[in-house]
């Protein structure tokens, strides 16, 4: 486990810029699970992540799975890149991000999407995948930055439902105890099946997604923050759109976060879909959660020696 002070960054003036979050914006984070900060990153930062992410993103078939073959290329490994490291220990960062969330914060991982025209994304989904390793009940972030402009009548954004409307906590919480009762050996396909017709692909509930859903113009250098349990799904690029875009995701824990072993199981053999009652198949190249080989289940993470950095 590591923990970083408040020492100043030389690189953080030009990567992570000073902004004030008015206490409105913060209380509709609060209730909506999400929130747009505008002009968090400099052209520099946004120069570097661009640089990162695609010396690092293959294709799906290439990372040999089918989870997020609805993009272009992906890479789940950018989470010691340079870039990320200049980002998470400035102190602007902090102050922006954990002063809007109230506690401190453990760094995870880091991701990145390269969509192109005709291309889907990730449907409708909430994070089940990536914070498949902590309890329900522990809270998780994810700050997703385009390296391109977004215009939402071009395409490439992202849609999301606010929390106050619908939250995947359920799912969750259903994920949870499905995986606990199949560890056991007990049979979770009565309840699953059911489960599969509502939250499957072209689902039941995908009128009531489109119906409710927003989306923002995202500027170089604006950020989206997200809960974990936040609904949310890709833009397709439209005819008028680029050709591609590409966009990069943080991955960001409660410090109190606890070790939840059997959702761990249940969601990785799942592809993330348990809470959904679908099986998208083990994925193989996303591997954040394995390593906490040295806590026990329930335990902190912040006791075990391959915690990330606590911000």
């Amino acid at each position: 486990m590591s923990t970083l002070h408040d020492t100043v960054d030389a690189n953080e003036t030009r990567f992570v810029n000073a902004v004030d979050i008015p206490l409105d914006q913060g209380e509709s984070f609060k209730k909506n699970g999400f929130l747009k900060i505008n002009g968090l990153f400099s052209p520099a930062c946004i120069q570097a992540l661009r640089e990162a992410a695609l010396l690092n993103i293959r294709s799906a078939s290439d990372l040999d799975t089918k989870y997020g073959s609805g993009f272009k290329r992906l890479t789940y490994g950018l989470g010691q890149t340079t870039a990320l490291r200049h980002i998470y220990t400035a102190n602007s960062f902090r102050k922006a991000v954990v002063g809007l969330i109230g506690d401190p914060l453990i760094v995870s991982e880091g991701l990145a999407f390269e969509l192109s025209k005709g291309e889907t994304g990730f449907t409708w989904h909430y994070d089940s995948l990536s914070f498949r390793f902590i309890r329900p009940v522990d809270p998780g972030y994810s700050i997703w930055v385009p390296l391109n402009r977004i215009d939402p009548d071009r395409g490439g954004g992202m849609a999301y439902i606010p929390e106050s409307l619908l939250s995947g906590l359920f799912n969750f919480q259903l994920s949870s105890l499905l995986s606990k009762k199949m560890r056991k050996g007990g049979d979770i396909s009565v309840m699953s099946s059911p489960l599969q017709k509502i939250f499957s692909t072209s689902s039941l509930l995908e009128e009531v997604f489109e119906e409710n859903k927003l989306e923002d113009e995202f500027d170089l250098g604006d950020a989206l923050l997200f809960t974990k349990s936040v609904w949310h799904r890709t833009s397709p690029l439209k005819k008028s759109g680029p050709e591609s875009r590409l966009a990069i995701a943080i991955r960001l824990l409660d410090w109190r976060s606890r070790l939840d072993r059997g959702m761990f199981e249940g969601e990785t053999d799942s592809g993330g879909g348990m809470g959904m009652g679908v099986n998208w198949g083990k994925p193989k190249q996303t591997f954040y959660g394995s390593q906490f080989v040295d806590v026990a289940d329930g335990d902190e993470l912040r006791k075990s020696r391959f915690c990330g950095p606590i911000i």
